[in-house]
């Protein structure tokens, strides 16, 4: 399996691109799988994918700046999946589906504090906060 991300790939929303480039020579090595970040749209256009914003936006809505996520628009994902696919790599998406810190607002809620060894235990009266 090959990672296709790390933390300071440029912001400049060709990585699907370069990735798709790449997909003959990764095979060539005998690379079967890539793993790919998380592209849902995060809370900037330089947002590695874990403060996301939209799970349903791989790059297509005009929102928070922009079309593209950080790695580029959803068209340029589904060639990168389709070359794979015709080269016989299998691709993994890296995804953090509670990491939800791009949000536009924040809201009241109910919590209560848990022990930190046994979350079921509960250590505190519920109060509110903003989240």
């Amino acid at each position: 399996m090959f990672q296709a991300f790390e933390w300071n790939i440029p912001a400049d929303q060709q990585h699907w691109k370069r990735l798709k480039e790449a997909v003959p020579k990764l095979k060539a090595i005998g690379v079967d799988n890539i793993w790919l970040p998380p592209g849902c749209k995060a809370q900037s256009a330089e947002g590695n994918g874990y403060d996301i914003y939209d799970l349903y936006d791989l790059g297509e809505f005009d929102q928070k700046g922009g079309k593209s996520t950080k790695w580029g628009p959803k068209e340029d994902l589904i060639e990168l999946c389709k070359a794979a696919k015709e080269n016989g790599i299998g691709v993994y998406w890296d995804a953090v589906l509670n990491h939800k810190a791009g949000a536009d607002k924040t809201e009241r809620c109910r919590v209560v504090e848990v022990d930190e060894n046994d979350r079921n235990k509960e250590t505190s009266e519920p109060y509110e906060i903003e989240g």
